[in-house]
């Protein structure tokens, strides 16, 4: 505790002592620091009051209609449509507001306003001229700040306004450059386009007018395909009636089987005067027989139809397969040829419609209305430079404090002991007694007393 309080009453001690030096050295330097501050002070004065030349601002205020916060230049999107890709050629030029800005002192607005105003090309030229113009947007607006400072308040006024007006002209005039050349652009596409549409097109005629064509081949397919239906139909018949007879032969077979080929009957001798038995063919198994081979033939004849009917229908079929590999691929080369005839008649109809469109803005001065003037400058009153009394506060204060800085280092610098201070200070010893310096008056005074 002891401790610390020694430490604190030694902080206070120097700060007490750095205090007390910075008023001696002050104090002892007084004069150098006032009369230099009041003579740069009045110095400052005098060139604001009376050397410099007063500088006015004139004020204009513009409006673009038409700005992107970011440039959208993406001409290689995969997924842009035909239209989007011709909009994007024929629209007027979207600039961002930092390009609207550059455009305000480019080198040829600044020729337009020098010839316009025929201003002396010595005393005001590009850089000169460009010098006196800034620019700015207003925050959070799509307005634009533009003043003009010149030491003429009329001139600076003069200057403004036919900045605007020029700077109006010259966006105009970019624009329908812009949009001429989209119109020849246009015009070049749509006649390279339409070449083509007229050599596409005498392609699909001629593809068309061939012997087998789409529609020869579309005929036969249906005919043979009709015939292979036909005979498929004939053949099921067929099938079934050969099922049938299979049947009946089957049965008859069968009771062929159960049913004998001859029969006893009792038959009257007459020489003899009495009966004998006596065997003959059985009518029923002829008749059994007969129906049997009758089957027999006429399945014959129906499975000898049904292979006919087979073979026939395999002939047919492999036509079929033949006509409608060669209809396939017929059908995709006219797909494929329509399809590029469609393709250049949209994009010959698209080319014309946008060309329209761009000779109908250009018509109308659709430019105009990029960029419009919200208040004119007005002559300026007052100056904006130089501000005397800021110019004279602030060389008051920078003043004093240079000054003051420089009496501490001459301090610092002097390292001779005029005053019993200065020996107590430095040597920390007792001045004993103090030789007066030797000059006329206490010299004359001494002698007079004695």
């Amino acid at each position: 505790m002891k401790d610390r309080k020694n430490t604190s009453k030694l902080a206070e001690a120097e700060i007490e002592i750095d205090l007390r030096e910075f008023l001696r050295v002050f104090r002892k330097w007084s004069k150098l620091i006032v009369v230099m501050t009041l003579i740069c002070t009045f110095a400052v004065g005098l060139l604001s009051f009376f050397v410099l030349s007063p500088i006015y601002q004139a004020k204009t205020l513009l409006m673009v209609t038409q700005a992107t916060e970011k440039l959208q230049n993406n001409p290689t999107r995969s997924n842009e449509g035909l239209e989007d890709v011709v909009s994007s050629v024929s629209r007027m030029p979207v600039l961002t507001m930092s390009s609207y800005l550059g455009q305000l002192k480019s080198e040829t607005l600044m020729n337009r306003i020098i010839e316009r105003l025929k201003l002396n090309p010595k005393e005001y030229s590009i850089y000169t001229l460009s010098a006196m113009i800034e620019a700015k947007v207003v925050k959070d607006s799509n307005l634009i700040e533009v003043s003009i400072t010149n030491p003429d308040p009329v001139l600076a006024a003069k200057i403004a306004n036919v900045l605007s007006d020029e700077y109006l002209k010259l966006m105009t005039e970019k624009n329908q450059e812009q949009m001429s050349r989209s119109v020849d652009f246009l015009e070049k596409q749509k006649t390279a386009n339409d070449k083509e549409l007229n050599q596409a097109s005498g392609q699909l005629r001629d593809f068309q007018s061939q012997p087998r064509g789409v529609a020869v081949l579309e005929t036969e397919f249906a005919a043979r395909s009709q015939d292979s239906a036909t005979l498929n139909s004939r053949l099921k018949m067929v099938q079934v009636e050969i099922k049938q007879l299979s049947a009946g032969v089957y049965s008859l077979e069968n009771q062929l089987v159960s049913t004998p080929q001859t029969i006893t009957n009792a038959k009257w001798d007459e020489s003899q005067g009495n009966t004998y038995p006596a065997q003959e063919a059985n009518p029923l198994y002829v008749s059994l027989a007969q129906e049997l081979a009758g089957k027999k033939a006429a399945l014959a004849e129906k499975e000898g139809e049904a292979a006919g009917l087979r073979q026939g229908l395999a002939s047919t079929n492999q036509e079929l397969d033949i006509l409608q590999a060669e209809l396939a691929n017929k059908r995709l080369q006219e797909e494929q040829l329509q399809r590029e005839v469609n393709r250049l008649k949209k994009t010959s109809e698209t080319l014309a419609v946008k060309k329209t469109e761009t000779q109908i803005a250009k018509s109308i001065d659709l430019g105009d209305t990029s960029v419009t003037v919200i208040s004119e400058a007005s002559v300026p009153v007052d100056p904006v430079k130089p501000n005397k009394k800021l110019n004279v506060a602030l060389a008051f204060i920078l003043s004093f404090i240079l000054f003051t800085l420089l009496a501490f280092v001459l301090e610092k610098l002097d390292n001779t002991l005029n005053t019993p201070e200065d020996i107590n200070r430095e040597l920390g010893l007792p001045v004993i007694g103090v030789i007066p310096k030797m000059t006329a008056q206490n010299t004359q005074h001494s002698s007079y007393g004695a």
